[in-house]
């Protein structure tokens, strides 16, 4: 029960929701008897009363020194939020910074599998056996300046070699991958990330803009961002945002992370579509149960890459009050949430009646507070965890047979289609797309042949070298002086 009890303060903290000692008592008490009636029934032990001296020895006993429990909990505090733009304002003024050098952070939790609540999908796979809610969570980390430009978005998974990914090579993903069993982000994780992933990209970019490796970098004030980083690196100036603010000041929060959550559903339900019009005998729950963290990471990917500029600069709106960034109003979020219904009518089913306030909610539902459920299955060790990890780290490559095989049935598409569309000027536009999207994979082919045909010149290398070495004479058994 401890246990569970600090997962969820951990997520509270992580969160920036401030809670009191009281709420910390009485959630402890709720659990107890929750762990109790599931695996104790027919208990009848004393009572848990969660005094104030038991929250003092559970501080102790599991090192939560540096969790914030506050006495009353408090809500956004508008005072330090209205004050704070001036002093970030004069602040950028008088070092002289860029919008292309200043950068904000953030992370989100959300559970990148889950299906609107009204769906059949959403209910049966979470009634089924062996069903663990908090195997679909991960931690996306999103970071991007007031010119819009997206650092690579950061995966914390909990798994470091999920089987979707044994082949894959980790470097070479479309994101930062990083994992820790819960997959939350820690003052370690969070430091990973920064010396290896903020610091070399934000670097090479500024090169490209032609300016100096100098930047400013807006936190918040979350127990996973460590004192440490504001001395990591002298290139690097970091300013924390003032508590019980970031949802008012923190960029990324005013509209970015949304924007990314609905575009995700939007991708997720366009995949769904899409298999069922290659397969009309293809149920909902089938497709989404198909769903691997790998589709995840693209989707999360493609979701970056949709953000429009405007959309990133009106975020920095409330915290660069009249800046270098001019007017731009905050983004328009329901155009994209009705491609989301659209999307889901035209899947049919229980989805055909799906609306926009179920939207909003699914979008929430994302990172909303860990039940009780899944703060059990945290605390739980996983035969599953431990099966999806896989030894052997092997990487899918690319041979010439492999190359020859994809481009065959590139072909092969190009022809059907070319044969079964009545309309000419479309089949020709189709098939010019599929030739531009495979020309990499032609080329990846005639280099590989190239190499395939200068082997076997080198075999002979050794054989002639061979040849060339003196070699003593037969005609004479014995050698003639001069």
């Amino acid at each position: 029960m401890e246990r569970a009890l600090c997962l969820w303060i951990e997520d509270m903290n992580k969160k920036c929701i401030p809670i009191s000692g009281c709420a910390v008592r009485q959630k402890a008490k709720y659990l107890y008897e929750r762990f109790r009636e599931r695996h104790e029934p027919e208990s009848s032990g004393g009572q848990f009363t969660a005094s104030k001296g038991w929250l003092h020895r559970l501080k102790a006993r599991y090192g939560l020194k540096s969790i914030k429990i506050t006495g009353e909990a408090a809500s956004a505090d508008h005072e330090a939020a209205a004050a704070f733009p001036q002093e970030f304002k004069k602040l950028v003024a008088e070092k002289g910074y860029h919008p292309e050098q200043i950068f904000s952070c953030d992370e989100t939790v959300f559970f990148w599998k889950r299906m609107p609540i009204r769906t059949y999908a959403h209910s049966s796979v979470r009634q089924a056996p062996g069903y663990r809610a908090w195997k679909e969570r991960l931690t996306l980390v999103l970071c991007s300046n007031a010119a819009w430009h997206t650092v690579e978005p950061g995966v914390l998974y909990r798994a470091k070699n999920p089987r979707a990914l044994r082949h894959k090579s980790k470097d070479a993903l479309p994101v930062f991958w990083q994992h820790d069993r819960k997959a939350w982000m820690t003052s370690t994780t969070f430091m990973e990330w920064f010396r290896h992933c903020f610091v070399p990209e934000v670097k090479k970019y500024l090169q490209q803009v032609g300016l100096e490796f100098r930047l400013l970098l807006i936190l918040d004030n979350a127990p996973c961002r460590p004192e440490a980083v504001s001395y990591e690196n002298r290139r690097v100036e970091v300013v924390f945002l003032p508590a019980n603010t970031t949802a008012l000041l923190q960029p990324l929060d005013q509209g970015i992370i949304r924007f990314l959550k609905v575009s995700y559903t939007r991708l997720v339900f366009d995949r769904i579509r899409a298999a069922l019009d290659a397969d009309p005998d293809l149920d909902v729950t089938r497709r989404w149960k198909l769903f691997t963290i790998a589709d995840a990471i693209e989707f999360i990917k493609v979701a970056v890459d949709e953000l429009r500029p405007a959309t990133v600069k009106a975020c920095w709106k409330n915290l660069w009050t009249g800046g270098a960034l001019g007017s731009h109003a905050l983004p328009e979020i329901e155009g994209e949430i009705e491609k989301v219904v659209d999307a889901a009518k035209e899947i049919g089913g229980d989805l055909s009646e799906l609306c926009a306030e179920e939207v909003e909610g699914h979008i929430r539902d994302y990172g909303e507070e860990p039940t009780d459920e899944e703060l059990e299955d945290l605390v739980q060790t996983s035969t599953e965890e431990e099966a999806e990890e896989e030894a052997s780290s092997n990487q899918a490559m690319w041979t010439v047979p492999r190359l020859r095989e994809v481009l065959r049935a590139a072909q092969a598409l190009q022809e059907k289609i070319a044969e079964y569309d009545p309309q000419v000027e479309r089949s020709l536009k189709v098939n010019r797309t599929i030739s531009e999207g495979i020309e990499p994979l032609r080329q990846l082919l005639h280099e590989l042949q190239k190499k395939t045909k200068q082997a076997p010149l080198t075999m002979f290398f050794p054989r002639a070298l061979a040849a060339q070495d003196p070699q003593p004479s037969t005609s004479s058994a014995t050698p003639s002086c001069q």
